[in-house]
């Protein structure tokens, strides 16, 4: 029997929410089809050898995995694109070496090399290949000014949307983004699947004796984050017995060091048990994204924040995927830099207990009713059935 490969940049032992999300998924499809493997980089933290590690890790859950070496993970962003395109292309060697054992693949999207693996399986191949669509290049480079050359731009979304139309099945995170996908990318309808990410994590019990003036932010601190400006937000407008916490590492954490104050608490990256107890007395969570971004991201955190019973404050552009995926669920707060009477209201809102005993009672619905890990397995399980 043939087998069905899923191919991540993480995946445990690393604890990286990607990577934790991927590993749930590859686990529900094992328990139904029995015949999963996985296909990853190796961990970017603990481990002093890579053969001793793949000598004693491989496999998960009952799941095959295979490890590519790959170095300590850089910031800046040429290292990060020749990593990722070496990574790729060991992938590539990889699975011609072994294409006949694969019947589906699977390929998450991050890093945007991932589009060549997924032009090889689908078009040389000719495997069965869906596409888990995270973030869109190179339209997220353009917005953050990462990829200013109009020429190379024109060049990458050339090869991105060859493809798009390459794969058998594209699952993106938000109508918006599926909707982008159709009217800027021609990208028949039919072919994109909306489906929602879920926490890889065990729910957080609701917490008592909660300090409504307390905030919290943990994660990627880089520059899609756009937490500088969060920051200069908050000591503008938040008075002065309101507290800042950040738990984080990447590209803009030593930047962000400078803030340092009385009030915010810029912190190294902690693991989700550390974080769930350093956390316990704190409401609110931040999600924070850049005003250039709208469909191109999703904070996967959000989903991590809902699991944790925090009510989400988000700081992005009011016509983003996230902001729309808040306001209609009605899962917390939208911060619109544009308009300080609804700022005002809104920091009124937030000592309301009644109100957010409302959002804490709307967060438990969507994740039972669409961010849930049952519910999303079975949709990817489903793919399979209308692709084969």
């Amino acid at each position: 029997m043939k087998k069905t490969l899923f191919h991540s940049l993480t995946f445990p032992p690393d604890t990286i929410s990607t990577g934790m999300i991927v590993s749930e998924i590859a686990t529900g499809f094992n328990s139904k089809f029995h015949n999963v493997e996985v296909l990853a980089s190796s961990p970017q933290y603990n481990i002093k050898s890579f053969e001793e590690f793949k000598r004693n890790n491989t496999n998960y859950k009952n799941i095959k995995v295979h490890y590519i070496e790959s170095n300590k993970r850089k910031f800046t962003n040429s290292a990060r694109f020749f990593q990722w395109l070496i990574f790729n292309l060991n992938s590539i060697k990889f699975i011609y070496k072994h294409r006949k054992e694969y019947e589906n693949i699977f390929i998450f999207s991050y890093p945007p090399t991932m589009n060549l693996v997924c032009i090889f399986t689908s078009k040389i191949l000719k495997i069965n290949t869906i596409y888990s669509l995270w973030e869109l290049y190179p339209e997220i480079a353009e917005k953050l000014k990462e990829q200013p050359n109009f020429v190379l731009n024109s060049f990458f979304k050339l090869i991105d949307n060859f493809c798009l139309k390459s794969v058998n099945k594209i699952v993106v995170n938000s109508d918006l983004l599926k909707n982008y996908l159709i009217n800027n990318r021609n990208i028949v309808e039919n072919k994109i699947e909306v489906i929602h990410h879920f926490s890889p994590y065990q729910k957080s019990s609701y917490a008592s004796n909660l300090d409504l003036r307390k905030i919290f932010y943990a994660g990627n601190t880089g520059k899609p984050q756009n937490l500088n400006s969060f920051i200069k937000f908050f000591n503008k407008n938040f008075s002065n017995d309101w507290e800042f916490q950040l738990y984080g590492a990447g590209q803009e954490f030593n930047n962000l060091m400078k803030y340092s104050n009385k009030n915010i608490f810029i912190n190294e990256y902690l693991s989700r048990d550390e974080l769930e107890d350093v956390t316990k007395d704190i409401p609110f969570a931040l999600v924070c994204l850049d005003y250039e971004i709208t469909i191109e991201g999703f904070p996967g955190k959000t989903f991590d924040y809902l699991n944790m019973n925090k009510i989400l404050i988000n700081f992005s552009n009011p016509n983003s995927a996230v902001s729309e995926l808040i306001k209609n669920n009605r899962l917390g707060f939208n911060i619109d830099l544009n308009n300080p009477k609804e700022f005002l209201l809104t920091l009124e809102q937030m000592q309301n207990t009644k109100k957010l005993n409302e959002i804490l009672e709307n967060i438990n619905k969507f994740q039972e009713l669409v961010s849930n890990k049952e519910i999303v397995n079975k949709k990817y399980i489903n793919l399979i059935s209308t692709t084969s």
